[in-house]
């Protein structure tokens, strides 16, 4: 079961690599939800239980704040990375059948978190295309990753959801806008991440503050009760 462990880290990498900083949209509104699909590429599973595995990321955001949460084993775990700007920190949520649990770390600008540890690095080269995707003209950029030069990938990054180096602190820093498709490559699992949902909704600032019925922990034992998975 050494596969859990991995699928669980690539669930905090998910969370992290889509976090925002300052969101405001081109209809002016300043909180509201993004959801993502998660597909993983039929080869890159052979070896898990796909049932396990995550296929929907949800952003929650206000002001520049935002709340990124993914499920899995049928809702039996639940991971939040949170971004609270004010306080310039970031928080881990771990909810494990009726065990909850949470760290903090602080903003590090230019270290990449750990958690990208298991991906490769991107190349980035920018094409003249534009593309409207979910309503938004997006600029099309061409992805690969420098262990395996033949895979390329497209990126779709708009500039009418106005963030401020959106993707900042991640393998994706060279691209200069809010991304809306793109792929991914952790470990040996390739994935499409692909926002299907862009929506204003009232989010309560709570969302953003670390719930009281979470006991803190440090981040190795984060790291200790997901390596129980295994």
């Amino acid at each position: 079961m050494r596969h859990f462990k991995h699928t669980y880290f690539i669930f905090l990498f998910l969370l992290i690599l889509t976090g925002c900083k300052d969101y405001n949209s081109k209809k002016n509104f300043n909180e509201g939800i993004i959801e993502y699909s998660i597909l993983f590429e039929e080869n890159t599973q052979s070896h898990i239980n796909t049932s396990l595995l995550p296929n929907k990321l949800t952003i929650k955001f206000h002001d520049n704040n935002t709340s990124n949460t993914i499920e899995g084993l049928s809702g039996a775990f639940n991971l939040t990375y949170i971004n609270n700007v004010k306080d310039e920190n970031a928080i881990i949520l771990v909810k494990l059948l009726n065990k909850k649990f949470y760290c903090e770390e602080p903003f590090v600008n230019g270290i990449l978190p750990s958690t990208y540890a298991g991906m490769p690095k991107v190349t980035i080269q920018e094409t003249n295309d534009i593309i409207n995707f979910r309503g938004y003209k997006c600029k099309k950029a061409i992805g690969s990753f420098i262990d395996d030069s033949d895979v390329s990938f497209e990126i779709l990054y708009t500039n009418e959801i106005k963030i401020t180096n959106p993707n900042s602190n991640t393998p994706f820093e060279a691209v200069n806008g809010v991304m809306l498709k793109f792929k991914v490559k952790f470990y040996k699992h390739m994935m499409s991440v692909s926002a299907t949902t862009i929506k204003p909704e009232r989010i309560s600032m709570d969302n953003f503050t670390t719930p009281s019925d979470y006991a803190k922990v440090s981040k190795k034992t984060i790291a200790d009760l997901l390596s129980l998975l295994q």
